[in-house]
This record gives structure tokens, C-alpha cells and sequence, in this order.
């Protein structure tokens, strides 16, 4: 069995990366292989529209066919037992990163077709995982709710179920005296970081224990 977690954070090691290490942690303790890879790191662009992956009889019918940091990653995903994608809320959407790997993972499977399913693999365990500045009550209000359904629906359409783990209110920085961030209850936000989030890491390492099992 294996995990791949994927971060469409630039930081690596924030409320995004923490949860994903969770997730990896806990598949590892269910016996899978896992892995978390940083989009961040790598060198890539959104879907090219060349359509090469919709082209009867192709080379690369079903398959991305741009050459880039994602081809080999893709590749992983397409042959991995469960996918877990994480990303941060950046103005009311997914993060850059996260959604142009989301345009190349999924467009590569869909078809132009009422008769036709789906090129994606056999069915996989799969999770979506949103952090954002926002409470969870606020997300109907910034339109978030919407954005995350619609991708756990495109999920699901692909994979097979799809769990959501949202992480909402969360914490942006460690010293707030150094920003200019008057719009927040920074007592509230490390105070919510210190008793809510950690139980957040929790369920995010039963969540990868789950999925791998």
C-alpha cells in the first residue's frame, strides 16, 4: 500500500506541512509506504491545454504529456494506492501550486464523452485538507464552501471517496508584532493554536492510519 501527500504550501513546515506530516505519519504506523512531497520544490506550470491526453490512438491518450517536475510525480500518483492533497486557502481558492498540479492530475482523466468513464486508475483512498485565516462559520460567507466541495466532488468522480479535513482559524505567524495584522484577535488565533491544533495533528495522523488501512 502507498500514501503520497501532496503540499500546495510554499511552507514546508506550517499548518499545511504539519497536518500532511501527520497523515504520513500515521500511514506509516498502519504499515503503508508514505511520503510527503513540497510542490514548492518543484518546477512546473498548470495544464498547457495541448489536449495530447484526449487525442485517440496518442501516445500519451490518458497521460499528461508536458514534460516538466510533475511528469514523474504524476506518474507516482497515478500508481499509488491513496492521495492526499493539502492546501492553504489563498484568496478564497487553492493555492497556485496546488492548483495547477490539481489542473494536470485531474484533466488528464476526463473525457469529452456522455458514454465514456473516466481515464484515472483503479479506484483509490484519497483526502483533501484546506487550511485557511478564516473560522469554519466564515466560509459559507468567503465563498470557501463552495471551492471545497466542488473539488471533493471532482475527487470523488476520479477515485472514489473522499475524506475532507478542514483546519480553519489558523495560525499565519509566530510573532504577529512583526506584521501588520491588526485585523486578527491574535490572542484568540495562539490560543485556538495552542488547545485546538494539536488535537487537529491528531485526527490528521488517525486520517492517514484510516486511509492506508
Amino acid at each position: 500500500m502507498e500514501l503520497i501527500a501532496i503540499n500546495g504550501s510554499p511552507r514546508r513546515d506550517w499548518n499545511t506541512g504539519q497536518l500532511l506530516e501527520k497523515v504520513v505519519e500515521g500511514a506509516k504506523a498502519a504499515g503503508a509506504g508514505a511520503r510527503l512531497v513540497h510542490l514548492a520544490d518543484l518546477q512546473y506550470t498548470g495544464c498547457v491545454s495541448c489536449f495530447a491526453c484526449k487525442r485517440i490512438g496518442g501516445a500519451s491518450y490518458g497521460r499528461c504529456a508536458v514534460r516538466d517536475d510533475l511528469t514523474q510525480l504524476l506518474d507516482q500518483c497515478h500508481r499509488a494506492d491513496s492521495l492526499v492533497l493539502g492546501t492553504p486557502f489563498y484568496f478564497g481558492t487553492e493555492s497556485a501550486f496546488m492548483r495547477a498540479f490539481m489542473e494536470r492530475l485531474w484533466f488528464q482523466y476526463f473525457l469529452y464523452s456522455n458514454r465514456k468513464k473516466p481515464l484515472a486508475p483503479t479506484k483509490k483512498s484519497s483526502a483533501l485538507i484546506y487550511t485557511m485565516n478564516v473560522p469554519e462559520a466564515k466560509m459559507e460567507e468567503y465563498g470557501k464552501t463552495a471551492i471545497v466541495q466542488r473539488a471533493r466532488q471532482i475527487m470523488q468522480f476520479l477515485f472514489g471517496p473522499c475524506e475532507l479535513f478542514l483546519s480553519c482559524d489558523t495560525l499565519q505567524f509566530a510573532d504577529y508584532s512583526l506584521y501588520d495584522t491588526d485585523l486578527f484577535d491574535v490572542e484568540a488565533k495562539q490560543k485556538r493554536n495552542r488547545e485546538v491544533f494539536p488535537k487537529e495533528l491528531e485526527a490528521a495522523f488517525e486520517l492517514g492510519r484510516r486511509l492506508a488501512s
